[in-house]
């Protein structure tokens, strides 16, 4: 594997390097549904106006708060490893105000160099980061050089191309986390290349293990992952994307992830209507201990009545032990804390204040074939929650 992935960063250092060119850093297929690499940037004061080849940094704000209250009401005493909290705006506590995330995002270029980042703080900080900081986070920090008409190279912390979903709550459609989401990498520290042809975009690089917040720490053992993405724009109605990643854990487990996102606008009614469905196949292949599977689809759909988004969205999982990191208080074991299956039904609506403020309501139901919620004390099979979030993109 250290040969190939020699290779690979070699041939990627070398492309980033051969020429330069006016450059962006290379995101997804812009699709009409699909959410891109990274979330929009909220919208930027005007820049002053640059001289010859300098361009002014174009710098952005976003900021979520929200509410939880979860009718099962866990207690201190509820069992360990239970998964109510994964379903929570924050990932953290219920029946409390949060601060879900704030972000200060900069993007430039300079000649032929086109630059980015995002600083994080916030409950979802630690879900980006590698420092021991959990609520301060360098989520982002990318250089790309576009060396020919539609290609180029990044270098740097960058946004992972896995999902449909995103860490900024402004991104996503839904106030909480779809279980896909839960079990992708979040960001990349690593080397990439990327490229448009007509319709196409296509990616492939090299980065450090799994995902940065790694809770053994950012590629402690020095092995390195191979990630790529493959998208077409068929039409405004159809759209198609995939993204894999194969790495290895602690020189003894193989990790693979597969997902396919199907996505489009269609004309129905006055305003239209999105779709979007996510497939996602992962797999924990270890020298030591079982190969464990997980499969999950996620359908979402969108459309406006009046004043009033409505963002619906339905998942089906079968977790056969999929591991995920201590970050999502599971204890380091299967995604459902063990081998289990589960639907859930999500319904949000969102309502614009003023410009640039919205507020969104949400109910959310879990029901598992096994007890891996908690009611109070006691386990549970089943998860239901009422959450309220305010978004402020300036």
């Amino acid at each position: 594997m250290r040969k190939l992935v020699g290779t690979l960063v070699v041939a990627a250092a070398v492309a980033g390097t051969a020429a330069l060119a006016q450059a962006d850093e290379p995101s997804r297929p812009d699709f009409p549904v699909v959410v891109p690499q990274e979330a929009a940037p909220a919208p930027a004061a005007p820049a002053p106006a640059a001289t010859c080849c300098e361009q002014a940094v174009n710098w952005s704000f976003g900021m979520s708060t929200s509410y939880v209250y979860d009718f099962g009401d866990p207690e201190s005493s509820a069992p360990p490893g239970n998964l109510n909290s994964l379903g929570y705006a924050s990932l953290e506590q219920d029946e409390s105000f949060n601060i879900d995330l704030v972000q200060l995002g900069a993007t430039g270029q300079r000649g032929a160099l086109s630059y980015g980042a995002k600083i994080d703080f916030g409950d979802l900080a630690a879900l980006a980061g590698d420092s021991s900081d959990g609520d301060i986070a360098l989520q982002e920090a990318y250089l790309t050089w576009e060396f020919a008409d539609g290609i180029s190279s990044t270098v740097g912390r960058f946004a992972t191309p896995f999902g449909y979903e995103l860490l900024e709550p402004w991104g996503n459609p839904n106030i909480s986390r779809s279980w896909n989401w839960l079990a992708q990498p979040i960001n990349h520290d690593g080397i990439k290349v990327g490229g448009s042809v007509e319709n196409i975009d296509m990616m492939i690089g090299v980065v450090n293990s799994f995902t940065v917040n790694d809770p053994n720490g950012n590629d402690f053992d020095d092995e390195k992952g191979i990630i790529g993405s493959l998208g077409a724009s068929i039409s405004d109605e159809f759209n198609i994307y995939g993204a894999g990643i194969w790495t290895e854990e602690a020189d003894d487990t193989h990790v693979y992830i597969g997902d396919l996102i199907l996505s489009g606008d269609l004309d129905v009614g006055e305003e239209g209507m999105n779709y979007a469905v996510e497939g996602m196949w992962r797999r924990d292949d270890s020298d030591t201990f079982d190969t464990n599977d997980m499969w999950s689809i996620a359908a979402y759909l969108g459309f406006d009545l009046g004043p009033v988004a409505l963002n619906l969205r339905g998942e089906y999982v079968d977790d056969e032990g999929v591991s995920v990191p201590d970050f999502l208080d599971t204890n380091e074991g299967p995604l459902l804390g063990t081998d289990a299956k589960l639907w859930a039904a999500t319904a949000t609506g969102s309502v614009e204040l003023v410009d640039g403020v919205s507020l969104r309501l949400e109910y959310r139901h879990d029901d598992a074939d096994e007890d891996i919620f908690a009611d109070e004390e006691d386990p549970d099979d089943a998860r239901d929650l009422i959450q309220a979030q305010l978004i402020w993109t300036p």
